[in-house]
C-alpha cells in the first residue's frame, strides 16, 4: 500500500514547488528581458551605422570594407572574414546574433544590407557589430542576478524553515487528534477533547462533528438496549397468553369460555402486532418533508380509545374526550396510534377509580388520569417503561415535545407539545 503523506509534508511540499517555481520564472524572465533588449540595441545600433557606412562607401566604389572600434562592414560575402560563420542567405535589414568559434564566446550582431554603389552596381553590404561596453554592462547585470540568485536562495531556505515550523505547530493538534482516535476502543463514546495548540476553526467543526456523531451512536445504541431490555418481556407475556389460552381451550368445550379465550388471544396478538409495528415506525427511514397536514379529529381519538378500553373492564374509571377546537398535526395515524394508544394503555393501566381525560387544544394533546402517579411503578402493568420509552421517541422523530408529570391533586399528565414553545 502506498504511504500516504502528512499535511505538513504536503504543504511543505508544494510551497516549495512554488517557491522555486517563482524563482526560476522570474530569473527567466531577466535573462529574455536582457537579450530581447540586447537585440533591439543592436537593431538600432546597425540601422544607424549602415546608413553612415553606405553613404561612405558609395563615394568610394573601390573600398570593399569599413572597420571602427565597434563595427566591420564588408561589400560581398566574399570579402567577410572565414572566423564569421554565417549563413549566406541571412534575411536583409534584420540584426542577427552570430558567434565567433573561439574560446571567448564573444558574441556579434550582423546586418545585411542591399547598397547601389556611385557605378550603379549592386551589393550586399555585411556590417557586424559588437557592443563592449554594453557587453560588459551585461555580465554585471549577470553577476548581480547571480548574487541576487544565491540571496533568493538563502531567503527561500529560511522561509521553508520558517514554513515547516508554521505547518508543523498547525498541524500539531491534528495529529495529536489522529493518534487519540487511531488508539481509541471503538466502546469508547465519550466526547472527544479538542487537542492543546493552535485551534482553527477547521479543528473545532470537526472535533464537534465527531462528537455528534457519537452522541448520535450512543443514543442508538441506548435506545437499542432499553427495547431489548423491555421488548423481552412485553413479547413474552402474550406468547404467554396465548400459549396459555390455547392450552385452556383443550379442556373446555363451553361457548362463553370459548368466546373468552378467543377473545384474549385476539387481544394478545393485537399487542405484539402494535409493538411490532411500533419498532418498524421507529427504524424506518421516512422524508419527514413530504407529510402533509391534516386535522386531528374527535373521530379518530375515540378509535384509539376503544383499541385499549379492556382494560377499564370492571373499574370504576370513566373517560371523556374534550376537543373543542380543531387542530391540526403532521404525523401518520399509524404513529399518531401508538403514541396516544401508549399514553392511553398506561392511564388505563394505572387508573383504578376516578376518570382519565384525553384533552385537546390547538398546541398540545394532554391524558390526565386519577391514577397512583409517577412516585412508583404499577404493579401488573407489563411495558409501562416501554410505552413511555416509545411516546419520546416518536415525538422526537416528528419534532413534537413529550413530557409527564404528577398532578397536584394526585394522578399523572401527560402531555404532547404540538408547537413547542422556542
Amino acid at each position: 500500500m502506498k504511504k500516504l503523506r502528512s499535511a505538513r509534508e504536503i504543504t511543505f511540499f508544494y510551497f516549495a514547488v512554488v517557491a522555486i517555481a517563482m524563482i526560476t520564472i522570474h530569473f527567466a524572465l531577466v535573462e529574455s528581458t536582457v537579450d530581447e533588449l540586447e537585440l533591439l540595441n543592436a537593431q538600432n545600433a546597425l540601422e544607424h551605422k549602415t546608413e553612415d557606412i553606405i553613404n561612405k562607401l558609395q563615394n568610394s566604389p573601390s573600398e570593399l570594407q569599413y572597420i571602427t572600434r565597434t563595427s566591420q562592414s564588408y561589400v560581398g560575402l566574399a570579402n567577410v572574414p572565414k572566423h564569421f560563420d554565417i549563413d549566406k542567405d541571412l534575411p536583409y535589414n534584420e540584426a542577427i546574433e552570430v558567434y565567433q568559434p573561439n574560446g571567448y564566446a564573444t558574441d556579434y550582431f550582423v546586418m545585411k544590407r542591399l547598397m547601389t554603389n556611385s557605378n550603379g552596381h549592386h551589393a550586399d553590404l555585411y556590417t557586424f557589430y559588437f557592443d563592449e561596453i554594453y557587453e560588459l554592462s551585461e555580465d554585471q547585470i549577470f553577476k548581480e542576478n547571480i548574487e541576487q540568485a544565491v540571496i533568493s536562495v538563502i531567503l527561500l531556505i529560511i522561509t521553508l524553515t520558517i514554513m515547516l515550523l508554521i505547518s508543523r505547530r498547525l498541524n500539531h493538534p491534528l495529529s495529536v487528534l489522529t493518534h487519540q482516535l487511531r488508539h481509541r476502543s471503538a466502546n469508547d463514546l465519550s466526547p472527544i477533547v479538542i487537542p492543546q495548540g493552535v485551534k482553527t476553526q477547521e479543528l473545532t467543526m470537526l472535533v464537534d462533528s465527531l462528537n455528534q456523531y457519537q452522541d448520535r451512536i450512543k443514543q442508538s445504541i441506548e435506545r437499542e438496549r432499553a427495547f431489548n431490555r423491555y421488548a423481552s418481556h412485553e413479547l413474552r407475556t402474550p406468547l404467554m397468553v396465548i400459549k396459555g389460552s390455547t392450552s385452556l381451550l383443550a379442556h373446555s368445550l363451553a361457548p362463553e369460555f370459548i368466546e373468552k379465550q378467543q377473545d384474549r388471544l385476539s387481544r394478545a396478538c393485537d399487542e405484539m402486532n402494535d409493538f411490532v409495528t411500533t419498532l418498524l415506525s421507529l427504524t424506518r427511514e421516512e422524508n419527514l418533508d413530504e407529510l402533509q397536514s391534516r386535522e386531528l379529529t374527535k373521530d379518530e381519538l375515540e378509535e384509539i380509545v376503544q383499541s385499549h378500553l379492556h382494560l377499564l373492564k370492571n373499574k370504576p374509571v370513566e373517560y371523556r374526550i374534550e376537543l373543542s377546537h380543531s387542530i391540526d398535526i403532521k404525523i401518520p395515524k399509524t404513529s399518531l396510534k401508538i403514541l396516544v394508544g401508549n399514553l392511553l394503555k398506561n392511564a388505563f393501566s394505572c387508573t383504578e377509580k376516578g376518570s382519565v381525560v384525553i384533552s385537546v387544544t390547538p398546541s398540545r394533546i394532554s391524558i390526565i388520569d386519577t391514577g397512583i402517579g409517577l412516585e412508583k411503578k404499577p404493579r401488573g402493568v407489563e411495558g409501562y417503561g416501554l410505552g413511555l420509552l416509545i411516546s419520546r421517541d416518536i415525538c422526537h422523530k416528528y419534532g413534537y415535545e413529550f413530557e409527564i408529570l404528577n398532578n397536584p391533586h394526585g394522578g399523572c399528565r401527560a402531555q404532547i407539545s404540538i408547537q413547542p414553545t422556542q
